[in-house]
């Protein structure tokens, strides 16, 4: 899809559904290797269709839900991207990645830069095997910007963040804000997504103080839940533990932990606004994270001051907004799925 925003520079967009969403099958809970084929295939097809619509001077924006995005970030650090006409290589250097050979890069091959790697609440997909063998904590030397909204409220042990690192003497951007909520409140998935138009606005709110790229900041909005049941910040996070199938349970392919738990959150992280306006107490309280919980542990917090976009969309919380069925639409077009698929716009 090829779109031109107001700065007159053309957008070519490419979009795929998540990893576990309906199209891949419950791909994120398969133990039988469904999950390693449905995210290999996603990594290469979107690095087949950069590499064959890639032109110098092209700037890249990866966006994801976010290990497909990040992987693929890993990729054309570690390899480049390869012309049309070398792309046959390509499977010959995936299969030297994943036996752990330093791959032979044909010439020609374009050296780029990502301008932006934005990702939400990023986990390891259960029985997924790292095919690739790729570093996946240190952020790539191609990477300018990475933009990383987590979890603080994700109660399962599987489930645990994979938290970006900067190599010595970087002069990357890398921003990790953790904001109230399950896995799915923060990256979205849920019928209802207040907690998740939370963080698609600061995502979006960072990418315009940055200055990176032209978005359709009046499009986000409008994507926002209509009629919120609650104010800004202040609704009910999933117990993402406690709704997971019995049987899953049974079989001990999932545990409960929360974040605190497993040493994820520290007194070093940044914690998003909404965070104090989160309930003191969840509906659904077991192994659930509190604020008070957090205040008594580390004592301190440090708060990320909400950016000129944020403040807006929270003015306007809870507006009926005008136009929204422009913006929501059935996505048969995409996955053959009647949902509606505007709040995955960014994810």
């Amino acid at each position: 899809m090829r779109v031109l925003f107001s700065d007159n520079i053309p957008q070519i967009v490419y979009y795929q559904s998540g990893v576990g969403s309906e199209s891949d099958f419950l791909g994120s809970i398969n133990p039988t290797g469904t999950t390693k084929v449905v995210i290999t295939s996603k990594i290469r097809d979107a690095y087949g269709f950069l590499a064959q619509n890639f032109e110098v001077g092209d700037e890249i924006f990866l966006f994801g839900g976010a290990y497909v995005a990040r992987k693929l970030a890993e990729l054309i650090d570690c390899i480049g991207l390869l012309t049309t006409k070398n792309l046959g290589f390509f499977f010959n250097i995936w299969k030297e990645l994943s036996d752990g050979v330093s791959p032979v890069i044909p010439s020609g091959t374009r050296v780029t830069r990502i301008r932006c790697l934005c990702v939400w609440d990023t986990v390891e997909p259960i029985y997924a095997v790292d095919a690739l063998r790729l570093e996946d904590t240190v952020l790539p030397a191609s990477v300018d910007v990475a933009l990383h909204a987590l979890s603080l409220q994700e109660n399962r042990k599987e489930f645990r963040p994979t938290l970006f690192t900067l190599a010595v003497g970087s002069n990357q951007v890398l921003k990790e804000c953790w904001f109230p909520g399950a896995h799915s409140d923060i990256g979205g998935s849920y019928p209802r997504h207040e907690l998740a138009d939370i963080s698609l606005f600061w995502m979006a709110g960072e990418i315009k103080n940055l200055s990176l790229f032209d978005l359709d900041y009046d499009f986000i909005e409008r994507s926002k839940q209509p009629s919120p049941r609650s104010d800004w910040g202040s609704s009910q996070p999933h117990n993402a533990y406690k709704e997971t199938p019995m049987w899953m349970k049974t079989a001990q392919l999932i545990h409960a932990q929360n974040r605190l738990e497993s040493g994820d959150i520290t007194r070093r992280i940044s914690y998003h606004i909404s965070w104090k306006y989160a309930p003191s107490r969840p509906r659904d309280p077991y192994d659930m994270i509190t604020r008070s919980a957090l205040e008594t542990k580390f004592r301190t917090t440090t708060y990320v001051a909400l950016n000129d976009y944020e403040k807006g969309c929270k003015d306007r919380w809870s507006d009926t907004m005008v136009g929204r069925g422009d913006c929501c639409k059935p996505n048969y077009w995409i996955t053959n799925l009647c949902s509606e698929w505007i709040t995955d716009y960014l994810r």
